[in-house]
């Protein structure tokens, strides 16, 4: 039987293909699947116990109202890596929602060897002349089908068609499919705010030509991006490519001719963009988007000479601990692949670890707070530890850590903390001991 009948013999609809799903079974989500999850959202009082889970979370609000309504109590529970307001609003709403905790380089192999899905639903795109689908921008499908899983798939027209081998699925590994053409999830650019720029300065003149840069997600590194349109030869080793990275690859900036690790290429595993990106990763085969758990393997990072990974942060304690996911007890985000490039960088030949933040924050009462702090605050997720931070950078200035006492370290930060919190942050430090 030919690939075109094969998808013709396997072809339902969206309410057909979910019906394949037992109760007390898992699911993973890959790629927002929004027919798919209404489906799956219409028949949902025939389970009891159906987990369901994602590793980047929802972004569409069509996903987020299938995936979010309060009617799942009961029947579906979810896990997902990154948490959002939305994901603590459906708690607050009597939903089991789950914090899937790790580092990006090891989530897939959680996946596939821990969690090991009974059924995937992903988004893909259409069907190639070879039988195959292009998972497209997202990462963790493929691990789902290596664990066995059954597979449900969304046939949409918008995803992009990426060139990688890892991100596909072959016709003989689908279980059912659906056809349902839905615009995929834009990530706008905005422009740079000043204390961002103030911030990006410190940064961009350590940055030499040649450079294989990583950049988060953020207002400075889109800052940095922008201020880099006088560099030459850059590289890209990235978990996350940002419409920013297809500005500075379409403006020959970055080049990857200089890169000492899969030179000639950009290295990432997830794309987050606007149409403008997707159109360009698509079936570009300057742009290899490979296993997660390959790409933040910081083993890998570490073979980029004069590596740049910059990264933003939420607080910083005066031993040099740091929190990049959540306000105290409140969870905002996940651990991401931050201290995989941290660590990887660091090893690298020549290769520079930034963490950023501005140096105070406002809370709703208009009170102002330093970001950096004798401690940070109780319940605070200590995403990098203070024996792998290299330099921690504020509108006021690069601290260095790496290396350092616990002296050095604080009258380090305290010098890049602002002026109006200084005094205070020394008596601090004098009064426990830090210097």
């Amino acid at each position: 039987m030919g690939y075109k009948e094969l998808y013709a013999e396997k072809k339902r609809s969206p309410q057909d293909a979910v019906a394949m799903i037992e109760d007390n079974k898992k699911v993973q989500m890959c790629g927002e699947p929004v027919a798919l999850l209404k489906a799956l959202n219409e028949q949902k009082d025939r389970f009891s116990d159906l987990y369901l889970y994602s590793m980047l979370g929802v972004m569409r609000r069509e996903a987020i109202e299938m995936m979010y309504d309060p009617g799942f109590a009961g029947h579906i529970s979810l896990g997902i890596g990154f948490f959002s307001r939305w994901e603590l609003g459906a708690r607050e709403q009597g939903l089991s929602v789950d914090h899937m905790i790790n580092h990006f380089s090891q989530f897939e192999d959680m996946s596939q060897y821990t969690i090991k899905p009974d059924y995937l639903l992903v988004n893909v795109a259409p069907m190639d002349e070879d039988g195959y689908f292009s998972i497209g921008t997202y990462p963790n499908g493929r691990s789902a089908v290596d664990a066995g899983a059954k597979v449900i798939i969304q046939v949409n027209e918008y995803m992009p068609s990426i060139y990688t081998d890892y991100h596909k699925i072959h016709i003989d590994e689908v279980d059912v499919l659906c056809e349902f053409d839905d615009p995929i999830h834009e990530f706008r650019s905005f422009p740079p705010r000043e204390l961002d720029q103030q911030i990006a300065a410190h940064i961009i003149e350590r940055i030499p030509n040649g450079a294989t840069i990583q950049l988060g997600i953020g207002g400075v590194p889109g800052a940095i991006a922008m201020s880099l349109k006088d560099h030459k030869d850059l590289g890209i080793h990235t978990e996350n490519f940002a419409n920013t990275m297809t500005m500075l690859m379409k403006s020959g900036v970055v080049n990857n001719s200089k890169k000492t690790f899969c030179p000639g290429v950009a290295v990432t595993g997830i794309v987050q963009g606007d149409r403008e990106t997707y159109d360009f990763v698509s079936q570009n085969k300057d742009v290899v988007i490979q296993k997660l758990a390959w790409v933040n393997d910081p083993n890998n990072i570490a073979q980029n000479k004069d590596m740049v990974s910059i990264n933003s942060c939420m607080s910083v304690d005066l031993r040099g601990q740091v929190c990049s996911e959540s306000l105290g007890m409140n969870v905002t985000g996940g651990s991401g692949g931050q201290l995989d490039f941290v660590r990887g960088a660091r090893r690298a030949p020549g290769g520079q670890s930034f963490l950023v933040l501005p140096s105070t924050v406002e809370k709703k009462s208009g009170e102002i707070l330093s970001r950096i702090a004798l401690a940070l605050d109780q319940g605070s997720v200590v995403t990098c530890p203070r024996n792998d931070v290299q330099y921690i950078v504020t509108e006021y200035g690069v601290a260095e850590l790496a290396d350092r006492n616990i002296r050095e370290k604080a009258l380090n930060l305290i010098a890049i903390a602002h002026p109006d919190f200084r005094e205070q942050l020394l008596f601090d430090a004098k009064k426990y001991g830090y210097v």
